[in-house]
C-alpha cells in the first residue's frame, strides 16, 4: 500500500510539472506573438510608403538619397537620436517643421555613419553628401 501511494504522488507531481511547463510555455508564446504583432503594425503605420535603402557595391556602405533623409527626421522628432546633414546638426525631439531644411538637396545621395553608445544603441547619424 506504502508503494503505490509514493507512486501516485510522483505521478501527481510529474503531472503538475508538465502541466506548469505547458502553461509558462504558451504563456510566453503569447507574450512573443503579440509582440510580433504590435512591431508589425507600429512597422506598417510608420513605413507604409517608404522604398527600402539601396546597398552600393563599394563596401556594403548605405547611400540614402535626399528623401530619405528627410524621412529619417521623423525619427529625431520622435527623440531617437540627433542627426547631422553635412555638419549641420538637428537635435534629438526637435520639430522639423521648425528646422532649416534647405541645407538637404533633395536630388544629392549621401553617405552615412552611426554614432553608437557603448550600449550599441544609436546617438546620432551623421549623412555626408557624396561628391
Amino acid at each position: 500500500m506504502r508503494g503505490q501511494t509514493i507512486s501516485a504522488l510522483e505521478l501527481a507531481a510529474a503531472v503538475a510539472l508538465f502541466l506548469g511547463a505547458a502553461l509558462y510555455a504558451f504563456h510566453i508564446q503569447t507574450m512573443v506573438d503579440g509582440g510580433i504583432s504590435a512591431v508589425s503594425r507600429m512597422t506598417q503605420e510608420q513605413h507604409a510608403g517608404v522604398i527600402t535603402v539601396e546597398m552600393t557595391n563599394e563596401n556594403r556602405k548605405l547611400i540614402y538619397k535626399g528623401s530619405e533623409v528627410l524621412f529619417t527626421l521623423r525619427e529625431v522628432q520622435a527623440g531617437g537620436f540627433n542627426m547631422y546633414v553635412d555638419g549641420v546638426l538637428f537635435q534629438s525631439g526637435s520639430n522639423p517643421e521648425e528646422l532649416d531644411l534647405s541645407i538637404i538637396d533633395m536630388e544629392a545621395h549621401y553617405d552615412t555613419e552611426y554614432v553608437r553608445r557603448i550600449d550599441g544603441d544609436v546617438e546620432s547619424v551623421q549623412f555626408v553628401k557624396v561628391r
